[in-house]
């Protein structure tokens, strides 16, 4: 589409209310390539005034869009057709990777035999009832039993003291990450309230917060993660009273802090009376993982650990630990209107292997993998390329001069490869960094990986054949 020429969808025919038919025209022209990844759609003034409607309605149009995977935005920068979106709209062919998506090499051998053992015991356990009906919105006693057990897992490789670990009382059991930050969000802020988060920031929060009307503020961070003389300086400037961050194997820098780092920017925490939401997405995969901030100040820090990044996405599953057990309380309330209940029979899957050993097992197996798969790419590409830590699941790849990320991205979708802009991660409006992440987890096999890792040296060499085709 020409750069001046204003995007109108094409609603004729499309019954239903007015905001999905424009969500779902927009997904109809990526899909015929209309659209393109990284194309600027109108602000949702312009499109309101254009197809003379509310602009409630495209700003319910957008959020929905966004809700699907089709749009990236950037505060001060405008909208945009995210990298994803055309690959979402169809199948992958032979050969292709998707490498934006950030999962975990799956030992599917293992897994097999302990899905099928551990259904099985579920079927024969006498309680099964009970798992087949409503449960509490935070998970049964077992459940929460078992969050506690892994946590204090995690706690004990951080070298924290066992005794540090949080009891079951201050653990909840929610459907994945995603779902623990939004019930966290909704809880501790307010419609425009700032919210403190790195420069680079997991897109799932920007999104979230964005939807819930909260002001992202981005906090500078070098090598380790975030700074804490300018977290308390954000909070000097802002007024912010909440935290977001990820301080071991952080998405998508890979950054993960030192020990000196966690106990000054713990200090920084106490000082400021701030609230912090500790992702620790890849604490119970890192083999050095830091002591958790919430061990430094635990009155203060809401601990989140999922399951999808060193087990399976599959199990939906993720445990937060609370400050203590009147707060779990309260969140265990939003976690229920906004969701009901975890499945039981995923939590009562995971509990089983969190207990029996089975969970710590395939964590160190997907563990080695990870390590294996970055030994690759440590073979493979440039060094001094890109940033990773021995057993990360993702890496954060510079370009050279010659590429812009979305560029980048667009030959690399040439070539069979899905890959991840670096302005997906940014939290404000800051300089586009000129970087991709690769997730190195999707590709089934050490020889695809491979495949795509050559792919991607070769890009790196420099657009060849002209500039995209552009004359």
């Amino acid at each position: 589409m020409a750069e001046d020429e204003l995007w109108l969808p094409r609603l004729s025919g499309r019954g239903g209310p007015v905001y999905l038919a424009i969500a779902d025209a927009m997904a109809a022209d990526i899909g015929a390539g209309r659209l393109v990844p990284g194309e600027r759609l109108p602000t949702q003034r312009a499109l309101a005034e254009a197809l003379g409607i509310d602009l409630t309605t495209v700003t319910r149009a957008y959020a929905e869009a966004r809700h699907r995977g089709l749009l990236a935005g950037v505060v001060g920068r405008g909208t945009f057709i995210s990298d994803r979106a055309a690959a979402d709209m169809a199948p992958l062919a032979q050969g292709d990777i998707d490498m934006s998506m950030n999962v975990p090499p799956q030992p599917l051998a293992l897994l097999r035999s302990h899905l099928a053992q551990g259904m099985e015991r579920l079927a024969r356990a006498p309680d099964l009832g009970r798992r087949l009906g409503y449960r509490a919105a935070g998970g049964g006693a077992q459940e929460r039993t078992a969050g506690a057990a892994w946590l204090r897992r995690r706690y004990s490789a951080g070298g924290a003291a066992a005794a540090a670990s949080p009891h079951a009382d201050r653990v909840l059991v929610a459907p994945g990450a995603q779902a623990a930050l939004h019930a966290l969000l909704s809880l501790l802020a307010q419609r425009a309230d700032a919210v403190l988060a790195e420069t680079l920031s997991y897109p799932g929060f920007t999104a979230i917060a964005a939807r819930l009307g909260l002001r992202v503020v981005a906090v500078d961070c070098d090598g380790e993660g975030l700074l804490p003389d300018a977290v308390a300086a954000a909070c000097r400037g802002t007024g912010a009273r909440l935290l977001y961050c990820t301080p071991t194997h952080h998405n998508p820098t890979t950054a993960t802090m030192s020990a000196d780092r966690r106990l000054a920017l713990a200090a920084v925490i106490q000082a400021q009376g701030l609230t912090v939401i500790e992702d620790d997405a890849y604490g119970a995969l890192a083999a050095d993982p830091g002591t958790p901030l919430s061990a430094f100040a635990p009155d203060q820090v809401w601990h989140v650990s999922t399951l999808s990044k060193c087990l399976t996405p599959a199990l939906r599953t993720a445990y937060v630990a609370a400050p203590d057990a009147i707060q779990a309380e309260r969140l265990e309330a939003v976690l229920r209107t906004q969701m009901q209940m975890s499945s039981p029979l995923a939590g009562g899957l995971a509990a089983d292997w969190v207990l029996n050993g089975t969970a710590a097992a395939l964590a160190d197996a997907v563990r080695t993998e990870a390590v294996a798969r970055q030994r690759l790419a440590a073979e493979l590409l440039p060094p001094g390329s890109y940033q990773a830590q021995p057993d990360s699941l993702h890496l954060w790849l510079t370009l050279p001069p010659d590429w812009t990320p979305h560029a980048f991205v667009q030959r690399a979708a040439r070539t069979g490869l899905t890959l991840v802009a670096g302005d997906a991660f940014l939290s404000s409006d800051t300089p586009v960094p000129k970087a991709v992440r690769l997730a190195l987890g999707a590709a089934p096999d050490a020889a695809a990986l491979k495949g795509a890792l050559i792919r991607v040296a070769g890009l790196l060499e420099g657009p060849k054949g002209g500039a995209l085709g552009v004359v």
